[in-house]
């Protein structure tokens, strides 16, 4: 056998052996999200962490759980670390401003069933193909303006609308899926 059909039939093993999980009534394959962003952030390819309590606000350190993603009936939704059948949804959690809107900037993260906070966000999560580079993953943005950002020592992920939005300390990363495989 040559070595190219050699080739050839290890990559069709190798294919038939690994592939995406999916839950069932997904409409896509489970995922993570890695963060991307300039070397002085420090957050190069770190994924992101679900950070314990009953909301679980996203994090890129600490020992929290990384956190499996996937759409499913158009909704943005995490596994539920602790193997409940029931999902997290995922939101952008912006809060009441003294003026009595809701702020343009929210901490990113999960909440079990759904929050307290009428100006927190489910509905506009989105994946964007790179169209420069099709072996990166999709790049995870919300409402198609603004972007994520790490913010804080916790490096904690929010959104924001305009960069000069919410705290301060703060630098702009994307958030890119990978696949998880079993």
């Amino acid at each position: 056998m040559k070595l190219s059909g050699l080739v050839t039939v290890l990559a069709a093993t190798v294919s038939t052996l690994v592939s995406a999980v999916r839950v069932p009534g997904a409409d896509t394959p489970l995922f993570y999200l890695v963060a991307t962003g300039p070397d002085s952030a420090g957050v190069n390819f770190l994924p992101v962490r679900l950070n314990g309590g009953s909301n679980y606000f996203s994090i890129l350190t600490g020992n929290g759980p990384t956190a499996k993603f996937y759409f499913a009936g158009g909704q943005f939704v995490a596994v539920d670390p602790s193997g409940s059948t029931q999902p997290y949804r995922g939101l952008v959690n912006t809060q009441q401003t003294g003026t009595g809107t809701c702020a343009t900037y929210g901490q990113f993260g999960t909440v079990w069933g759904s929050s307290t906070n009428k100006c927190a966000s489910y509905n506009t999560f989105g994946l964007q193909s790179n169209s420069e580079n099709s072996q990166l993953g999709a790049r995870l943005v919300f409402n198609w303006v603004g972007g994520f950002y790490v913010c804080g020592s916790q490096k904690e992920v929010y959104y924001k609308v305009n960069s000069g939005d919410g705290p301060t300390d703060c630098t702009p990363i994307e958030l890119y899926t990978v696949p998880v495989i079993e």
